[in-house]
């Protein structure tokens, strides 16, 4: 099995789950002057039950296949430029640290200190703004950033769609 076919068998046993969990909420009880829905009381406990155990049996194929789809993640290791990655690590950058690395590089600015200088502004002291970074790195790390995150966008597509899962 492909690892998207993995995550999209995951998605719909969640589907099922709660589809399931709703059937319990409405057979689990009813007035005792409404009739069971599967005509005896004997048969809505049964039916009940089976539910439950429908949702035990799919929570454990849940977990398996979970299992399965992290240890991929973990295991696969993906090459972008002169990186190698663990798809983990690209799921990584692409959710959380890619974005907050990018807005590092544009948090390089002397914006603050162009708000300082006019907030005390003083005619007999002449002042000027000093940057304590190299506005060429600034521009080479956010390009860096910017384009991983494209590329790991397009790579992850591909990977999922070509990359076995690994049988624990």
């Amino acid at each position: 099995m492909k690892l998207i076919e993995g995550m999209k068998n995951l998605k719909v046993l969640e589907k099922k789950i709660a589809h399931n969990t709703e059937y319990i909420m409405e057979y689990a009880a009813l007035p005792s002057t409404r009739k069971p829905h599967f005509g005896t009381s004997e048969e809505q406990r049964k039916q009940v039950q089976s539910l439950i155990q429908s949702n035990i049996d799919m929570g454990k194929e849940y977990l398996a296949l979970k299992s399965k789809v992290d240890m991929t993640n973990l295991k696969t290791n993906v090459q972008i430029g002169k990186e190698t990655y663990t798809i983990a690590d690209l799921l990584l950058i692409k959710r959380k640290i890619g974005k907050s690395m990018e807005y590092t590089y544009q948090a390089l600015t002397d914006t603050k200190a162009e708000q300082q200088i006019a907030q005390n502004r003083s005619k007999d002291v002449p002042v000027q703004v000093e940057r304590y970074y190299n506005e060429t790195d600034k521009h080479a790390g956010i390009q860096f950033w910017q384009n991983l995150q494209d590329e790991i966008e397009v790579r992850l597509e591909t990977i999922n769609a070509t990359t076995e899962l690994v049988e624990l």
